[in-house]
């Protein structure tokens, strides 16, 4: 794997432990005799950020060697032009985008309609063509986890403004 694709996936890691950790705040610790819901998410959340940045340091390491052994014309690449290069990574990076857009509008638009959003967004990210594919997958979704859990097993999701 090249070191950019290796900073690029570090990055992610690195944020999403980060997000893991912030999460896992709203459990208690409790003490070490008797420790509490948060201490093996807190630990698996410290690792990982700990390995990524690990990760990330090598991969820094290994471009600043390339880029020494090129000798002349270093390479800066604007964010743009790595995101058109590298179509794959541009993907995963757009769908983290997705996922944390996902989680911080669910209170506001509900659910169902973030859920119906997501899964429309990700499937044409993934290239589905058109948008009748992707609505009819974000139904095959969103309908049966309503009647699922809201109708039969009586669960409440947040509701939001539109649904």
């Amino acid at each position: 794997m090249s070191p950019k694709k290796n900073i690029t996936s570090s990055l992610v890691l690195i944020l999403f432990g980060t997000v893991f950790l912030i999460y896992t705040t709203r459990y208690p610790i409790d003490d070490w005799e008797s420790p509490g819901p948060a201490v093996f998410p807190l630990i698996l959340g410290a690792v990982l950020v700990l390995l990524a940045v690990g990760q990330l340091v090598q991969a820094l390491w290994a471009l600043g060697r390339r880029n020494r052994e090129a000798a002349g014309t270093p390479k800066t690449a604007s964010l743009k032009s790595f995101l058109h290069e590298n179509r794959g990574e541009a993907k995963v990076l757009y769908l983290t985008v997705m996922l944390v857009l996902y989680i911080l509008m669910m209170k506001w638009i509900g659910f169902f309609t973030a859920t119906f959003l997501l899964v429309a967004l990700t499937s044409r990210l993934m290239g589905v063509k058109g948008w009748a594919r992707p609505i009819g997958l974000s139904l095959g979704v969103c309908i049966p986890c309503y009647y699922l859990f809201e109708a039969w097993l009586k669960l409440s999701f947040p509701r939001g403004i539109f649904f």
